[in-house]
C-alpha cells in the first residue's frame, strides 16, 4: 500500500505546485468559535438562535461500511486543500453524471486538479450506499486517463472489498505494470463470481491446470463464452495442443484486461496504441519493444498519468532507430537535453523553434517546459531565442519569477505576463478569445449555478462543473470559458485558472 502511495505521489508530482489549502481562503477561514464553522463560506448567512417553527430535518441513515467506502481517498486535506466535506451535501447521482461528463483533458492544470479531486480523502455524499456508485465512478475516470496505479491504491486503501467490487480489481491488477493477478478474492467468491473465464484463468495461476481444464469444459458445454475466448483459454491451458488455432483467435474489437493477458502469454500480443489509455499501461515495460513502449509514455504523458522523470528516461533510453513519427519526438527530447548538458545556447535556440513551429511537437511543450527550462533560462540566448524561451517557461513551476523578467512587445505576450503575475493593469485591447480571457480574471462573473451550488455546501459539485466548462470553452464556447475561470477563481483555484489559461494561450491554439 505504501508503495502505490509513493507511486501516486511520483506520477502527480504536479499536485505539490496546488494553491494553498481551501480551508485558507477567505470564505473558508472563519476564525473557530464555540462552535466549529471552519467550512462556511462567505454567503452561508448566520442564523437566528431561535425559531418558533422548527421541524426536525429528514436525516439520511446509511451503513458504516458505506459510508467509508465512498469517502476513501489516498490524500489528506493538508495536501489536497479541499475540506472533508467537499462531496457531503451532494447526490450520488449528480456527481456521478459529472464524472462522467469530463472528457480527458491535455491540459495539465486542469488534470492537477482533477486527480486532485479523485484521490482525495473526505465525507461521503449523503445518500451512499450499498452500490459505491461514486467510488466506482471516481475509479472509472482514474482508469479512463490511464491512472491505473492510482485505482489501485484506492481499492487497496478501501479492502476489505465488497463482491461488487473484486471484478474492477481484478481488471486494474491485470492492467498494471506489476501484474500481480487479484485470484485471491476471485477464487474466494467461488461460483459467486460470475465472470466464469476470470475464475478459470485465476485456476490456473494456482498451479491447478486439471481443475481448470475441467471447469473450460464444464463452461464450453453451456456454450457460455464465446468460441473466440474460448479457443484463447484453451490455448493457455495447453499451448502445445493448440498451436495451429492462431487462425481462431483474431484479435477482439473490444479486449477485456484479460484478453490482454492471455493474448500475451500464448505470444500474441495485442498492440495497445488504438485501444484506451488504460491498456497503454501493459506497454510501458518495454516487453513488446521499445516503440510500443513510447508510444504509450507518449500517451500516457499526454493525459498526465505518467511521471515526468519516467518520461524521460524511457525517452532518452537510446538511440531513435528511425525517422518520422515518434521517432522524430524521441530526437527532439535527446536534443533538448543535449542542449542543455552541453550548455549551447545555439543549439537550445534551434531546438526550441522546433518545438515550437513543428505542428507535430505541440503536446511536448509542456512536459519539456518542466524538464528543461530552468536550464534554458540560464543559458546566454539570442534576443529572439530568450523571448521564446521565456514564453517557454511559463508552463513550469517558476512561471511567475519567469514572467516578472519578461518584456511585453505584443498584445499577447502582455496578456501572458498578465495572467502569470496576476495583475491586469493597463492592458491593450485583445482579440474576442483573449478579451474574455482577461475579463475572466479582472472582472469575472460568478454564475449563477455556481452561487447555487455554494448557497447548498455542494464545492465538489462546483469544482467539477467549471472543469466541463472550461474544456467546452478550450474548444470554441467563450461563454464557458468566461463562467469556468471566473469560477475556479472565486472558488479559490487562482493558481489553477492562471496555468490553465496560459497553457490554453501557448500550446492549446496556433494564434500569436
Amino acid at each position: 500500500m505504501k508503495a502505490r502511495l509513493l507511486i501516486v505521489l511520483m506520477i502527480f508530482a504536479n499536485i505539490a505546485y496546488a494553491e494553498a489549502p481551501l480551508s485558507a481562503i477567505d470564505w473558508l477561514n472563519k476564525k473557530r468559535s464555540t462552535v466549529d464553522r471552519s467550512n462556511e463560506t462567505h454567503f452561508f448567512k448566520a442564523e437566528p438562535p431561535t425559531t418558533s417553527g422548527a421541524e426536525a430535518p429528514s436525516v439520511a441513515v446509511s451503513k458504516l461500511r458505506e459510508t467509508r467506502l465512498d469517502a476513501v481517498g489516498l490524500l489528506p486535506a493538508q495536501i489536497t486543500g479541499f475540506p472533508v466535506n467537499i462531496w457531503h451535501e451532494s447526490t450520488s447521482s449528480n456527481l456521478v453524471r459529472l464524472l462522467r461528463n469530463i472528457d480527458v483533458s491535455p491540459n495539465p492544470a486542469i488534470q492537477s486538479l482533477l486527480f486532485r479531486l479523485l484521490l482525495a480523502e473526505g465525507h461521503a455524499p449523503f445518500d451512499s450506499d450499498d452500490t459505491y456508485e461514486f467510488f466506482q465512478a471516481r475509479l472509472k475516470k482514474l482508469v479512463q486517463y490511464g491512472a491505473i496505479e492510482p485505482a489501485l491504491a484506492l481499492l487497496e486503501r478501501a479492502a476489505p472489498l465488497p463482491a461488487q467490487l473484486v471484478p474492477t480489481l481484478f481488471d486494474l491488477s491485470m492492467l498494471s505494470e506489476a501484474m500481480l493477478p487479484a485470484c485471491e478474492q476471485v477464487l474466494e467468491l467461488g461460483s459467486a463470481y460470475e465472470r466464469d473465464a476470470e475464475r478459470i484463468f485465476c485456476t490456473a495461476r494456482t498451479g491447478d491446470w486439471m481443475t481448470a481444464h475441467l471447469m473450460l469444459e464444464a463452461i464450453t458445454a453451456l456454450d457460455v463464452l464465446e468460441q473466440r475466448q474460448n479457443t484463447l483459454l484453451a490455448r493457455f491451458l495447453d499451448a502445445y495442443e493448440y498451436e495451429d488455432t492462431i487462425e481462431e483467435l483474431p484479435p477482439p474489437l473490444n479486449p477485456t484486461a484479460l484478453d490482454i493477458r492471455l493474448y500475451e502469454a500464448v505470444g500474441e500480443p495485442l498492440a495497445t496504441r488504438r485501444l484506451p489509455l488504460a491498456f497503454a499501461v501493459n506497454d510501458l515495460t518495454g516487453d513488446h519493444g521499445w516503440k510500443a513502449q513510447l508510444e504509450a509514455a507518449e500517451r500516457l504523458k499526454n493525459s498526465g498519468a505518467l511521471a515526468d522523470n519516467r518520461f524521460l528516461g524511457i525517452f532518452t533510453e537510446r538511440l531513435p532507430s528511425a525517422s518520422g513519427g515518434i521517432w522524430d519526438k524521441v530526437n527532439l527530447i535527446q536534443r533538448f537535453e543535449q542542449a542543455v548538458q552541453q550548455k549551447d545556447p545555439i543549439f537550445a535556440g534551434e531546438v526550441l523553434k522546433d518545438v515550437f513551429t513543428n505542428p507535430e511537437f505541440r503536446n511536448l511543450i509542456a512536459p519539456t517546459s518542466r524538464l528543461f527550462s530552468n536550464d534554458l533560462l540560464v543559458l546566454d540566448l539570442s534576443t529572439e531565442d530568450l523571448k521564446m524561451a521565456q514564453r517557454f517557461a511559463l508552463l513550469s513551476s517558476e512561471f511567475e519569477a519567469v514572467a516578472a523578467l519578461m518584456y511585453a512587445e505584443t498584445p499577447r505576450e502582455a496578456l501572458l505576463k498578465a495572467i502569470a503575475l496576476n495583475d491586469f493593469s493597463n492592458l491593450p485591447t485583445f482579440s474576442t478569445r483573449d478579451s474574455v480571457i482577461s475579463e475572466a480574471f479582472r472582472a469575472g462573473r460568478v454564475p449563477f449555478v455556481v452561487s447555487n451550488l455554494m448557497e447548498q455546501h455542494k464545492l465538489g459539485e462546483a469544482i467539477l462543473t467549471a472543469l466541463i466548462q472550461f474544456e467546452k470553452g478550450s474548444s470554441g464556447d467563450l461563454q464557458d470559458l468566461m463562467d469556468s475561470l471566473s469560477t475556479l477563481r472565486f472558488l479559490g483555484l487562482d493558481e489553477t485558472a492562471r496555468r490553465a489559461a496560459l497553457y490554453l494561450l501557448i500550446v492549446g491554439d496556433n494564434e500569436p
